[in-house]
């Protein structure tokens, strides 16, 4: 139903490939996890397939794609811009005498009252929009579901759903996931997009396991393919010793043959000809063997010497009667009182105002003197200046030395020195996520 033919990716701002040569099928009742690290490329592949045309902005790629006549129901990683300022009525209206409008969103559990509601798609929580944006591409009732990190914000309810969802569409899926739970329960086939070799070496693998057996076999794989490249390269170490011995012997008796002996010079001439043809049969040997493979990097990042809240100093007490926005209650008498160093985490369902809270507790804490703030939100938007570079937006405040800094704490973070001086918006999700974790370790705050 789709089919993927000799695909090559390359970004247009530094010409660094991120898939080369792929070739795979996707057809009915496949689950295709595509997996791997921020940045390789796993997004920038569902744009090619479903978005060509924006994509096409900050990417090139050559090879084929086909999936006439079938229609793609896509969901994007992120909400597009463009839908912020839209109300959920001006998006569901033309469905309103589908039952199917009703059924789905029964399914996903969200709310009738938010259905036809003319609150803007930015006011709702970040689980509400994720609800409503799947709501709406399985109204289109598309022949294939492309979906990009289909269970991001959504409550612990909400990824059941989703994940029965996955499990039990006759359609086929491609979606991309970090949640292995998620990857465990529903991919019948993985796609796993690697940088390796410091990321200068695009590597795709295409596998008809499950993601647990899938990864299982690639961590064998690796290691027993490098145990045999280790093995022939001792191999070859003892063979070119041995080949050099006898080298240097040949070409010292050389040089002490007597001129009076041209038949024993004609001999060793011989000798270092056949000697040399060993050599380079030698080299060809190891040029052909086993080579060594590489895995992508961990992430060096840490943040123990951060600074501490002394224990007994209140950082911030709400007491609030009502949780609102605009006229809608979302929850009654929140009481929180934070002390010192404590880790607190706020649960509860999609909609039930925890973005709502915490903003309320962000603007407050702003006003204070005695603390250092970082705030990391849903929405990149209010975080990035997207048309700024990564290295930039972390030394903004131009103190001597910073964009070293920030440059070596990019690094750590596997970010290559290209993505370094890339648009912010061109970047991942998940590298939008390290590089605020980035400007949250140069901040030094002391509340998070």
């Amino acid at each position: 139903m789709l089919q993927v033919n000799n695909l090559t990716v390359t970004q247009n701002r530094d010409q660094r490939t991120l898939i080369s040569d792929l070739s795979f099928s996707l057809l009915k009742g496949d689950k295709l996890a595509v997996i791997g690290a921020e940045g390789n490329g796993k997004t920038a592949l569902l744009r090619i397939i479903c978005e060509p045309e924006l994509a096409s902005v900050y990417l090139s790629w050559q090879g084929h794609i086909d999936y006439a006549p079938y229609h793609i129901g896509y969901l994007a990683q992120e909400t597009p811009p463009h839908l912020y300022d839209k109300t959920v009525e001006v998006l569901t209206r033309s469905y309103i005498s589908d039952g199917d409008l009703y059924r789905f969103a029964d399914e996903l559990m969200l709310r009738e009252d938010i259905l036809f509601s003319r609150r803007t798609i930015e006011s709702l929580s970040g689980g509400e929009r994720m609800k409503l944006r799947l709501l709406l591409v399985r109204l289109e009732r598309p022949d294939i579901f492309v979906l990009d990190e289909p269970i991001n914000d959504l409550d612990l309810e909400g990824i059941q759903l989703v994940e029965a969802f996955i499990a039990d569409c006759p359609e086929p899926v491609l979606f991309v996931s970090h949640d292995e739970t998620l990857l465990d329960r529903t991919a019948n086939k993985i796609l796993h997009i690697e940088q390796i070799w410091r990321r200068t070496e695009a590597r795709a693998t295409y596998s008809g396991l499950g993601f647990s057996e899938y990864m299982a076999k690639f961590v064998y794989d690796i290691e027993r393919q490098n145990r045999i490249a280790a093995k022939e390269e001792k191999v070859f170490r003892n063979k070119m010793r041995r080949h050099l011995e006898i080298q240097d012997k040949v070409h010292r008796a050389q040089e002490n043959i007597s001129r009076r002996d041209p038949s024993g010079a004609r001999l060793l001439k011989k000798k270092m000809h056949a000697v040399k043809s060993t050599g380079r049969r030698l080299e060809r040997e190891r040029n052909e063997g086993t080579k060594r493979t590489d895995r992508e990097d961990d992430v060096d990042f840490f943040l123990a010497d951060m600074p501490h809240v002394p224990n007994g100093k209140e950082v911030i007490r709400v007491n609030l009667p009502f949780l609102t926005i605009g006229e809608t209650i979302l929850s009654r008498n929140v009481q929180l009182l934070v002390k010192g160093s404590e880790r607190i985490a706020i649960t509860g369902e999609n909609g039930c105002g925890k973005s709502t809270l915490l903003r309320l507790m962000v603007e407050e804490l702003r006003e204070r003197n005695d603390l250092q703030l970082f705030y990391l939100p849903q929405e990149w938007h209010e975080l990035f200046d997207t048309g700024s570079n990564a290295i930039d937006y972390l030394a903004s405040d131009g103190r001597a030395g910073l964009k070293q800094e920030a440059a070596n704490l990019l690094g750590s973070l596997n970010f290559a020195r290209e993505e370094m001086l890339r648009p912010i918006e061109t970047l991942s999700g998940g590298q939008k996520v390290k590089l605020a974790f980035a400007k949250m370790r140069l901040t030094r705050p002391d509340v998070l």
